[in-house]
């Protein structure tokens, strides 16, 4: 029997982040995240969410909703979760007739969905109603209990003796201009990192909104200063694994590269995050972005099993 499809509600929060966790252990998340992040959408991004409900226990979720930095007002991305002892009993195809029910109004011109390559069912179920892919997300992990500092010795001097320094978030809050100054860092980086679409630069307002975020590490999110710029930056996370931290974004101005800057900013992290009693950092990278994958990789960072973004075209664009 198909369960009730009903809007979600606050209250909900525990059962579906329940379920997110069970259909994707390896990726978990928390409550204070899913709420964090429900508050905290940009304004111009449409989303919902609905939950499969049997009874009083909620066994399924479906959402929709838009990228701030690949937005188009009628492309939406799609997730749903199907608690694993539910599977293979219609209510994935429920939650997918559902949210393509409620997109309706938006004339959508595309869909899109992420699903991890260990999931072969899960890529085929996409697979058949016509979804295709069109880029890969490498996740690689970093084993800080085996990492070895002896190689990079004498690196952060150097940098140091051409005035380039580095400063955590929290060592920068006395700057008036510092949100400013990390987002103009963070707009140039992000415009040469590889997107499956055209990348859209998302508003200074929501892009504040991520130091708010309970993920946050104000002592581990890394800018390279040099006077009064800003010139490269590297952030790590916090993770629901105990033992993790997530690695966000790292990358240099373009008039700064190749000077050793992101390997510099990558070492503070990987000691931050040591000294933190963290044993593992985990990262993402697109298959295409060779420059990052080569540092990672020299670093020792080890290729997991990746992210397959899929993408169902619904109308031609103009």
């Amino acid at each position: 029997m198909i369960p009730e499809i009903r809007p979600y509600r606050d209250r909900d929060a525990e059962l579906v982040v329940r379920v997110g966790n069970a259909a994707w252990p390896d990726h978990p998340m928390t409550v204070e995240e899913l709420r964090f992040n429900d508050a905290n959408r940009d304004a111009k991004c449409r989303h919902a969410r609905f939950v499969a409900e049997e009874g009083e226990h909620v066994i399924g979720v479906g959402n929709y909703g838009q990228f701030p930095d690949m937005y188009h007002p009628r492309k939406f991305y799609i997730e749903i979760s199907v608690h694993p002892d539910r599977r293979r009993q219609g209510i994935g195809s429920a939650l997918y007739a559902h949210l393509c029910t409620i997109l309706q109004p938006f004339d959508p011109l595309s869909l899109r969905v992420w699903v991890l390559e260990t999931y072969p069912s899960c890529l085929a179920f996409y697979q058949k109603r016509g979804f295709v892919e069109d880029m890969r997300l490498g996740e690689s992990i970093l084993d800080l209990d085996t990492f070895d500092f002896a190689p990079y010795e004498g690196l952060a001097d150097r940098l140091e003796g051409e005035e380039l320094f580095i400063k955590s978030l929290h060592e920068l809050e006395s700057d008036p201009q510092r949100n400013r100054k990390v987002f103009n860092l963070h707009e140039e980086v992000i415009s040469d990192v590889p997107y499956p679409e055209e990348h859209t630069e998302m508003s200074f307002e929501y892009f504040e909104k991520d130091f708010q975020s309970p993920n946050l590490l104000p002592d581990g999110y890394l800018l390279m200063v040099c006077g009064e710029e800003y010139v490269g930056i590297s952030n790590l996370w916090r993770f629901a694994v105990a033992g993790d931290f997530q690695q966000g974004i790292t990358g240099v101005r373009r008039a700064y590269r190749r000077r050793g800057i992101a390997l510099a900013l990558k070492l503070a992290g990987i000691r931050y995050a040591r000294e933190q009693g963290k044993h593992h950092i985990r990262t993402n990278n697109e298959i295409s972005n060779q420059p990052m994958l080569a540092l990672n990789e020299k670093l020792g960072f080890v290729r997991q099993p990746a992210w397959i973004s899929l993408r169902k075209r619904l109308k031609e664009e103009a």
